[in-house]
């Protein structure tokens, strides 16, 4: 945060509350970053959470520790390893290199940088991979303040802009559930289509394309979008119609995003809900309407013991008194 820029600039608000804590703002074009590390349910233990951090030892808490959801039914852990400072014209790959020097990550073994993907968290979500190793910190839009998280990978990694790592899960035929989910690196710069993807997938499990159904977690809704078939996306007119956009709206396809897989040739169940997504569902309907209860509650607490309005005194009337009138003669 710039110490001369006015509040306005800041965004700051009437009612914004502020917190103060013990410290110093980096330097003018530096960022200081928060780092958390990807622990991979398993993998062998490679840190050691009594090693020191930043000259304290590290204690288990609340606060160092998170569980993001990664695919159906199952949660990774991310864990606080400290901070680093560095200039906003520092490469990803000189960040990744000075993530490793953190005391936390001494154990860590890393041949070469590109053995590191880098995820930046909002949210406490995952929410896109860092790319380009000789990409600068102010060109991939990073400010002071983010916080990323370092997963160790058993081979080197360098994605593309427009390639996607997606979290693939196979339906569990005549079950609402599925496999554990696979990494799949999607090349979406020649064509985004649904039909690319269902391509890919193909190719991947050794099935026909026409065999596959695709849909899309929402974790948020606990809801599942599904793609349409790529032979309906033919149009009837002469005219050609536009390929259809998986990184586009409605689905807007990014990194880290669960997509679900049906094998039509064994199973003939196109929902892909699951009970864990119905179970969530019931609940955030349940939630609703104890909210709706007692906030009607309380309207009603508030009409029977509210403060009574005070009765104004009415005004005593004037006696009546009647009325004589005179009507002038006007010849």
């Amino acid at each position: 945060m710039d110490e001369e820029a006015s509040l306005s600039e800041l965004k700051m608000s009437h009612g914004d509350a502020l917190v103060i804590t013990e410290g110093r703002l980096p330097p003018k074009g530096f960022l200081k970053l928060s780092v958390w590390l990807y622990v991979e349910p398993s993998a062998y233990p490679v840190v050691s959470m009594e090693t020191e951090v930043n000259g304290m030892a590290a204690v288990s808490t609340e606060g160092q520790r998170l569980d993001v959801m990664t695919a159906v039914g199952a949660e990774v852990e991310l864990r606080t390893v400290g901070q680093v400072e560095l200039s906003e014209e520092a490469t990803l790959e000189e960040l990744k290199t000075q993530v490793l020097t953190l005391p936390a990550l001494q154990y860590v073994c890393v041949p070469t940088p590109a053995f590191l993907r880098v995820w930046q968290l909002e949210g406490q979500r995952l929410t896109r991979i860092l790319r380009g190793q000789q990409h600068t910190l102010r060109k991939l839009k990073l400010s002071s303040g983010v916080e990323f998280c370092v997963q160790q990978l058993l081979r080197e990694e360098d994605l593309g802009p427009k390639e996607v790592l997606l979290r693939v899960q196979m339906g569990v035929p005549g079950e609402r559930g599925y496999y554990p989910p696979e990494e799949l690196v999607w090349d979406a710069s020649r064509d985004p289509s649904p039909r690319s993807l269902r391509s890919a997938l193909a190719s991947t499990y050794g099935l026909s394309p026409d065999s596959l159904l695709l849909a899309k977690h929402q974790p948020h809704t606990h809801t599942w979008e599904t793609f349409s078939n790529w032979s309906q996306q033919v149009s009837k007119r002469k005219k050609k119609k536009k390929a259809e956009s998986l990184l586009g709206a409605p689905f807007h396809l990014k990194d880290g995003d669960i997509i679900g897989v049906k094998n039509l040739l064994i199973d003939n169940n196109r929902d892909f809900s699951t009970q864990q997504d119905e179970q969530r569902l019931r609940e955030e309907k349940e939630q609703r309407r104890k909210g709706g209860q007692g906030a009607g509650a309380e309207v009603e607490t508030n009409r029977g013991v509210g403060p009574e309005k005070k009765m104004e005194p009415i005004k005593a009337r004037k006696p009546e008194v009647a009325l004589s009138i005179n009507v002038g003669v006007f010849r």
